[in-house]
């Protein structure tokens, strides 16, 4: 069998054969809503019959083509047809040849809607078939039955659906069509195909078109169990390699198409075994080149090769595959495009070069460029490190530190002259027991004891001195800390919110701000929905980011103690809404 014998003919070609010179009806784009005996009147003795684009929706039971005692090839592509009874076009069992039933996916996406193929078993004369786009894909027939069916189109489906179950139901889905010679699989969304399915296929296959999916393997060694296969196409796939072992094709095989792949090799032994191969397609890959001293079996003299296709790979031009070039020109094989589309990718001085226009005894080992420029390099930097550290190594040890010092931060050394004693004073309602809980266990817990910086904070249950009045620890808590917060929350009976210490404490702070032009407070707001003081309102406008409510959800704690942190180490002036700091400062 020649290798154009094997490809997979169109539709066409069966209407060419079938319905030249033969009585033709087309009644396509005629807006048939349903097919009855009116429809078909005047056209008893036709041989073809197109009622494709008239997108009817009809459930076929049988009855239609009563009065069509001669039909051989029936078109009725893009309508909506239901093809789940089994005595859908039984009246042309004896006559229909062709039926193209291609992309009617109306009901095959209906979900919950099963389907059937049985009537195919009733079509005994029936060659070819195109259930092509219709996105066929689950709820139908485990196996496709017929003894006459030669042709099979299935591309545009959903195999990616039926193979991929872990109970292996449509395994055996095209292993009953005991007499296909051609199946085309193709768009099908196929990532992989198990070597299963290939095993189930019908022997009696010559031609499997599994171009344009997903591929990124393909079961090689089960190959063989197609012994009558002569034509491969898995072209516009995403194959990256080859098993590196003999495959042992068929007798027959003659025909591979590689092309629109990843493949950046061919294994020397991959090709051992196909003796008959006569057309190899590898163009629109990634192969840079190819072993001299164990060179692929069609590329060696004495192959069946006729016809090789290698335009649009990277190929790498230098010393080690100048004898390429040589082959390239000797060869007796017939190479498309090798004169204008086979170039050279690498090195990249001959990019987009013609690979035949290499002079074999002027090319360049693009190593000796590399190899110069790493040597000159380390020979440069062996000699001038020692001499820089000898002549600015402190200068260097200097410079670092203090990028160091930068990248660490500024903070102040204990014991240094300061006019604050403590970071913050925190100023809240020692009677609620829920507030005390969360000052001393997250407060003091997260700014004095965790962190880059550590705050040191005046609490009045700790820090204030025993013996001084109220009013005069609460004042130099407030003037000896660079902040004030104010934690605010409801009182354990939920009448009021703030206490006398922390209403004085208040008036302190805004006294200094009225003083010493010192924003000092910052606020912590304990409650979800803390009632909507003027104060509260007023001070988010002017000074966002000294206002702080307590997130609930766990995981923005840490936001909340960073946003903390930076509230405590700087001024709050510099955070001041520009359009209403003039009012205030």
């Amino acid at each position: 069998m020649e290798g154009n014998e094997c490809q997979i003919p169109s539709l066409l070609n069966f209407k060419k054969k079938y319905c030249w010179r033969k009585l033709t009806f087309d009644l396509s784009q005629n807006d048939i809503l349903s097919l009855n005996e009116k429809v078909f009147l005047g056209m008893e003795n036709a041989v073809c019959l197109d009622l494709s684009y008239n997108y009817m929706s009809q459930t076929l039971r049988g009855g239609q083509f009563n009065n069509m005692k001669n039909l051989a090839f029936l078109n009725m592509s893009f309508n909506r047809l239901d093809l789940y009874h089994k005595d859908a076009f039984n009246e042309l069992q004896s006559t229909l040849k062709v039926l193209d039933v291609s992309n009617n996916d109306f009901h095959f996406k209906m979900r919950g809607m099963g389907h059937r193929f049985e009537f195919l078993q009733n079509l005994t004369n029936l060659e070819v078939l195109s259930l092509a786009n219709n996105g066929i894909g689950m709820r139908i027939d485990q196996r496709l039955i017929s003894r006459s069916l030669q042709y099979l189109y299935f591309n545009g489906n959903h195999l990616d659906i039926m193979w991929n179950g872990d109970y292996n139901t449509y395994t055996h889905f095209f292993q009953n069509l005991t007499k296909l010679k051609f199946l085309d699989i193709s768009s099908n969304n196929l990532k992989s195909v198990k070597a299963e399915v290939l095993l189930n296929l019908p022997v009696s296959l010559q031609s499997l078109c599994i171009r344009s999916n997903s591929l990124k393997n393909f079961p090689w060694q089960n190959i063989s169990s197609l012994s009558n296969l002569c034509h491969l196409d898995l072209s516009h796939n995403s194959l990256n390699n080859l098993v590196p072992q003999e495959i042992k094709f068929g007798t027959h095989f003659s025909f591979l198409d590689l092309s629109h792949n990843r493949l950046t090799s061919i294994p020397d032994n991959f090709f051992n075994k196909a003796e008959s191969l006569q057309n190899l397609y590898l163009s629109h890959n990634q192969i840079k080149e190819l072993n001299h001293q164990h060179l692929p079996a069609p590329f060696q003299k004495g192959s069946s090769l006729q016809k090789l296709t290698l335009h649009e790979n990277p190929f790498k031009c230098d010393c080690n595959t100048s004898w390429f070039a040589v082959y390239l020109r000797t060869t007796t094989v017939n190479i498309p495009y090798l004169t204008t589309r086979v170039r050279c990718e690498y090195p990249e001085s001959q990019q987009g070069v013609i690979l035949l226009s290499i002079d074999q005894h002027s090319c360049q080992d693009i190593y000796g460029s590399l190899a110069f420029l790493i040597s000159s390099f380390l020979a440069v930097t062996f000699t001038a490190l020692p001499l820089l550290k000898h002549l600015y190594g402190w200068d260097v040890w200097y410079c670092l530190q203090v990028l160091w010092a930068g990248l660490k931060g500024y903070s102040q050394l204990p014991g240094s002259d300061s006019d604050h004693h403590y970071d913050a004073f925190v100023v809240f309602d020692t009677r609620n027991p829920a507030v005390r809980d969360w000052v001393y266990n997250e407060l003091t817990v997260n700014l004095e004891s965790t962190g880059h910086r550590r705050f040191s904070l005046c609490l009045e249950e700790r820090d204030w001195i025993p013996g001084l009045s109220c009013i005069d620890n609460l004042h130099s808590a407030v003037h000896s800390s660079v902040k004030t917060v104010f934690v605010l929350s409801r009182s354990a009976n939920g009448t009021e919110m703030v206490n006398g210490v922390i209403r004085q404490a208040f008036f302190m702070v805004q006294q200094r701000l009225l003083d010493e032009k010192v924003d000092a407070a910052v606020l912590v707001l304990l409650d979800e929905m803390f009632p909507k003081l003027k104060y509260l309102q007023l001070r988010k406008r002017l000074c966002r980011k000294s206002v702080l409510s307590w997130p609930r959800n766990p995981r923005a704690q840490p936001l909340f103690w960073n946003q903390m942190r930076m509230a405590l180490s700087s001024d709050n002036l510099q955070f001041y809404d520009n359009n209403m700091s003039e009012s205030f400062i």
